[in-house]
Parts: C-alpha cells; structure tokens; sequence
C-alpha cells in the first residue's frame, strides 16, 4: 500500500478492496488442486444433533459490565441474582467463565445464551489484585407461566339446521378423531351423550367439559336413521380453537398452511374449465390444450396461442424433484354455470357456490365416478383475469371445497384471455397443494421478508418458467437429502450444482440442537432455472422452521432478496466469505450457538463450488 497522505491512502486502499472482491465474483480461471477437497459423500459429518432444551430462556447471571482498559468489570451486581448469591462484588474484574477468556460483555452474552438455565458455570476473577474462583448456578430472566393442559377437541366444524334437530358437519379437521372415525362433511350431529347438540355454541360448550380421551358417544342422523359411535376425544391442536384442526388460507390471501407434505410419487388432477352465459372460453384454447401444458411429458413448447412455453406442470416438477414427482391427470371439457362471472364470489354471497355447481354440471354430464381416484382439482375459469382483490374467489389461490361428503383440495386461476395463461402461477399455486407455504413478503405488512426470485413458492419467475424451490422446500418434500455438518469442524468442500443430483446439499448445524441452520445449495442457470439472475451458492437460514436467505451483497432486511440480484449469490463482489463478523453474519439469531466460519468460496469453471469450513482466518 502507498503511503502518500491519508486521502490518496485511502482511495488505493479501496481501488485495491475492489479489484480483489471484484475477481472473487467471477469463476477462476484455472482449478485448483482439489486432492484435499471433500465431496458431500466424502464430507465429515456431523456426529450428533443433540436434543433441544426444554427451556428457551438463556441463562442468567445478573451482572451489569462495564470495560475499563481492556477489562471487563462488574459494575453492579442485582439483588438476589445468581451473581451474588455467588459472592460476586462490584468492581469485581471477571476474566473468565468455564476457562474461556473474556474482554467484552458481548463475550460473556453469547457464552451466557448458548447455557440453559440451571447451568453451573466456574467464573474466574481478580479481586483486590487476586484471582478468586467463584461458581454460580444461572437462571432464567423471566418466568413465564405456561398453558393449562390440552383442551379436548372432536374435530368437526358444524353449523344450525332450519327447524330441524341436531347439527351439519361442515367440515372435517386432517389428523382429528373425527376423521379416524371416518365421520363426514353433510352427516348430522344429534346428540353427545344423550345431551342434544342443536349449534355449535352447544357443542364447544360439552366438549370444553371434557379431557383429552374421554370417551363419549355420539349420535348420528345416517340415512334417517339414528347410529351411536363410541369414540375417544382427541387433544385440541395448538391456535387451531376448538375445531382442533389446521385452518386454512390466512387473511389476505396469505397462505400459511405448513406441514402435511405430500410424499407419493403420483399426484392427479382433474382440470375443470369454467364457462358463464357472458364470458365463454377462448375457442383458441380448448382441453386438450391445457392438458398439454399440465400433462405432456418433454413436448410443450409453445402455448396453444402462440407464446413460447419451456416445459409442462409436469416437466416442471418432475425435472426439480429428481424424478420423484409425477403430475398426472386429465383437463375436462368445459362446463358452464348458471350466472354472469361476477355474480360470484360477491361480498355476502357462498364462496363455494361456483365451485360445487361446475363439479354438480361436470357430474350430471360425464358421469358420478367422472372424479373417482383423483387428488385435487384444478379451476380455470374463462376470460382474462380478473381485477379482485387478495383473498377473493378469483384470485389465485388454493384452499379445500367439500363436495358429496369429501373435502377437495384445489386452487383457481384464470385462462387468460386472449393469450393462454403460462404455468408460473400454476406451478405456485400447486406447490400449496403439496404442503408448502407462501415465502414472498407479506404485502400487508410492510417488514415482512421474502425470497424474492430465488424460490418459486416466493415470487415466481414469469413468462412460463417457474424457477425451482428453495433447498428448504425441496428437503420439506424428500426430494434432497442434506449432508449434516459441524462447523467446528474443519475441511475444505466441494459443492456440484443441486440440479444435478439431490445429494448436493450441506445443512450446517447454527446450534447444536438443530433449532437454527443454514442450508448450502449451488445454483445454475440451467432447465427451469434458467431465468435466475445470478449463479453461485445460496445460503439460507432456518430457524423456526422458516427461511431467510442470507444474501452476499450485505443489504439487510427485506429488500434484501431483491436487490443487487446478482450479487445475492457467494461470491461476489461484496463477499467471499460468512462468518461472525461478515456482513451478513453468520452468528446464531437465537443466540449463542457455534462459530460458523465459511470461508474462500469460489466458483470452479465447471459451475462447482467450493469453500472453506471451520478455518478462521484473521
């Protein structure tokens, strides 16, 4: 560096800093010697996942520090505090806890969060000038009261019948004792325990009597016969109310449904297009043009109105799942209903009614068994989409309809007008019907963070491209399998493209327990992921059993995902590394947890990764 004034030094060092990070973007142009590498076959890994603590409250040691020369001084020490039921004084000087050194209170934070409460921790300091020993036995800042015991659940929604006894069962709750005892949408509820149930105030009334595994008898209004079935409550799921089951869409459209993944290898839909008496379908797009665009196998290349197509529904999820998931299926021919388009889904009116009279119409016209041994439902309804509001019947969305006693997944979207809709919101919405939640950022509220372009079940790439899910999705459905792997410890890494096999994945442990973690992908613009902005790896951060990626370009918070976009992915011009003290960070949001030190990334001429763990370099 030239030492020639401090503004002149300042401006080479910084020519140079960009120059540097500037090569770190771009692949290298000769590989290295690789014979120290490990694969993701041949990586270390992890050796346990330890159990979580029960208690999510870190420790407490109740201590006010303050530095004074380069040590760490106990200002005060609060009343009653572990700290001082220890023996530890004001102006104490702390200079270790279980042998670690500390300088910095933020030392002593994080070492503190990483330890439950009830941990004894050996705290060294000088007193008066002499190293004194003292043990504490932490606790936890708060004591917060916890939930009384379950509350007992059946797992039916119901609603009043006009002048007639008992209640209807609307709904059925997935996973509730009422749909292990096969009970059904439209049967009648007369009586739980000879006590007549006339609505639904009166049965959360009698069940909030009960415990998990009472065992109760219900009467039931079969084939106007009366049937008494003898079954064991179950426990009311956590936020669910008493239904006791999972609700459904969140306000505003926002999909919040999680869990309950679909596994099969085979998922089949019945496509049903939707026609009015004032808006017909685009004769230019008829069935057999929608079952090319969600069935054909490796042959739609162009939409049925002239606009390139780069692959099917199927193509889609077949190439992203390894082969794992097949869609299959068969678009029906048009049904029309009863009323103008927007007569339906207005404020006041069954949101349903469209839905259940275009399956009414396609029953009465091709047969009652004409859905037997599907899955889900497709709804395409005719003409351009429509201008609705979020939440709204038409707008795209997945949710359940129960039909002749079976509740019917499905989601809704439009035929586009005048140019044939493309499978990017298709290929969105059916990922819903697997199990997987929205991503992209609440537009309600406005701090919310996305995934931007990098997972399809964010903001999906236009123009019939879709582009593939996060690791985080694709390890939710069992297409990848993470290798599991200890930051602590060290080796040098060699990651392929995750396009090319569901093997190509690291999952990083953040804390022990596997609470918080950080999943490694490789991604190229290549197939369905063609149209990203950027190649290199992805790093995201689980924790709560959500995704937050952690872009290279260091802009926090939620434009994060959306700006610099090909600088998002490592390296690039901002970043070849993620460490605690890189910006992002890779320290624990939880607090506390293990050093992860990623390090050296580069991007081989072939398209591979490969980076550095474990290795702290000053």
């Amino acid at each position: 560096m030239i030492r020639i004034g401090t503004g002149f030094r300042w401006t080479v060092t910084a020519f140079a800093w960009l120059t540097v990070y500037s090569l770190a973007a771009e692949p290298i142009s000769t590989a290295p010697n690789l014979s120290d590498y490990r694969t993701v076959e041949t990586a270390i890994p992890a050796k346990e996942i330890k159990p979580a603590v029960t208690s999510s409250q870190p420790g407490y040691l109740g201590v006010h520090f303050a530095t004074s020369d380069g040590k760490l001084v106990a200002a005060d020490v609060g009343a009653g505090s572990p700290a001082a039921m220890a023996g530890l004084k004001r102006g104490d000087i702390v200079t270790k806890i279980d042998g670690t050194p500390l300088s910095t209170p933020e030392n002593l934070r994080d070492i503190l969060q990483a330890k439950g409460p009830g941990t004894t921790v050996q705290i060294t300091v000088t007193r008066d000038g002499k190293p004194v020993n003292i043990q504490a036995t932490l606790t936890s800042p708060s004591r917060p009261q916890k939930p009384g015991p379950q509350r007992a659940a059946l797992g039916i929604e119901v609603e009043s019948r006009k002048d007639a006894e008992g209640v209807t069962i609307k709904q059925v709750a997935s996973g509730s004792v009422a749909e292990r005892m096969k009970l059904k949408v439209d049967e009648v509820l007369l009586k739980i325990d000879d006590e007549p149930i006339a609505s639904p105030e009166k049965l959360r009334e009698y069940i909030a009597k009960k415990k998990p595994d009472d065992p109760v008898t219900l009467t039931l209004l079969l084939a106007e016969k009366q049937v008494e079935m003898k079954i064991a409550l179950g426990a009311e799921s956590a936020g669910t109310g008493g239904f006791g089951g999972r609700r459904g869409p969140g306000g505003g459209g926002w999909d919040t449904r999680i869990g309950n993944y679909w596994k099969k290898d085979n998922y089949k839909l019945a496509i049903i297009i939707i026609e009015y008496p004032d808006v017909k379908h685009n004769p230019k797009v008829p069935a057999k043009a929608w079952q090319e665009a969600m069935f054909s196998k490796g042959t739609y290349k162009t939409t049925a109105t002239g606009q390139p197509a780069y692959g099917s529904l199927y193509d889609y999820y077949f190439e992203q799942s390894y082969g794992h998931l097949k869609v299959s299926g068969k678009a029906f021919e048009p049904v029309e209903v009863s009323k103008k388009r927007a007569e339906y889904g207005v404020p006041g009116s069954s949101r349903t009614a469209l839905l259940t009279e275009a399956l009414d119409k396609l029953l009465a016209r091709d047969g009652k068994d004409a859905l037997k041994d599907y899955d889900g439902l497709i709804y395409i309804y005719a003409g351009g989409r429509m201008n609705v509001a979020r939440g709204s019947l038409y707008w795209p969305h997945r949710s359940s309809v129960s039909y002749q006693g079976k509740r019917w997944p499905y989601f809704i979207c439009g035929e586009g007008g005048e140019r044939m809709g493309n499978i990017s919101v298709y290929a969105h919405e059916f990922g819903h019907m697997l199990g997987l939640p929205d991503l992209y950022a609440r537009p309600e509220n406005p701090g919310s963070e996305g995934l931007a372009i990098w997972c399809a079940m964010s903001n999906q790439a236009p123009n019939g491209r879709p582009q593939h899910f996060s690791a985080w999705c694709k390890e939710k459905l069992g297409w990848i399998t993470p290798k599991v792997i200890d930051p602590t410890v060290p080796q040098k890494l060699i990651l392929a493209p995750i396009e090319e096999s569901p093997k190509e994945c690291f999952k990083v442990l953040v804390r022990p327990d596997g609470s918080e973690y950080l999943l490694l992908e490789n991604r190229r613009k290549k197939g369905f992921d063609a149209s990203l902005p950027a190649e290199g790896l992805l790093i995201w951060r689980v924790v709560g059993n959500r995704p937050v990626l952690e872009e290279s370009h260091g802009v926090e918070g939620p434009s994060g995902p959306r700006v610099f976009n090909t600088s998002v992915p490592y390296p690039s011009a901002a970043n070849d590394s993620f460490t605690p003290y890189t910006t992002p960070s890779s320290k624990s949001q939880l607090g506390g947890g293990l050093p992860v030190h990623i390090t050296n990334i580069r991007r081989l001429p072939d398209g591979r990764i490969i980076f550095h763990i474990g290795y702290e370099y000053q």
